[in-house]
């Protein structure tokens, strides 16, 4: 199985990376840091399976580089054209965040994740809440990852 990961946080990344080889040996994993290097890669080339944070970078940060513009819903962007170029993958969000957006369009987890369920339901399979200081996150993610792929 071929698993995505678009995250741009180093240490969420490595932890995401880490777990995803101990666990599941048998899987290979592409990490992808921004929303144009993630969607290109998902564009390039066939995944089983997306891991996705819902805020990235619009580009690569590079040393004393900022990324350019910073995109809120970057994750909802990327699921956008995954539904509009037909591309069939499944979908599991990583976030660390309980809100997401601001002013007149921040929405809470729980709304992204019913607006999620309704606008993707064949992309979108679940949401994991990512704390680097519990590993809760672990349980939910292999127990999605399973539920997911079988």
């Amino acid at each position: 199985m071929k698993i995505l990961i678009i995250e741009d946080d180093p240490n969420k990344s490595k932890q995401i990376v880490e777990f995803i080889s101990k666990t599941f040996t048998d899987y290979y994993s592409e990490l992808k840091k921004s929303y144009q290097s993630g969607l290109k890669e998902i564009l390039l080339n066939k995944y089983d399976l997306l891991l996705l944070d819902m805020q990235l970078p619009n580009f690569d940060i590079k040393p004393g580089e900022d990324g350019y513009k910073f995109r809120k819903l970057a994750g909802f962007d990327i699921l956008r054209e995954l539904k509009r170029k037909n591309i069939a993958i499944k979908v599991i969000v990583v976030t660390q965040f309980e809100t997401f957006g601001e002013g007149e369009s921040l929405i809470e987890l729980k709304d992204l994740k019913q607006k999620l369920r309704e606008q993707f339901p064949v992309l979108y399979g679940d949401t994991v809440f990512y704390s680097a200081d519990k590993s809760i996150w672990q349980k939910e993610l292999k127990n999605i990852i399973e539920k997911t792929t079988l």
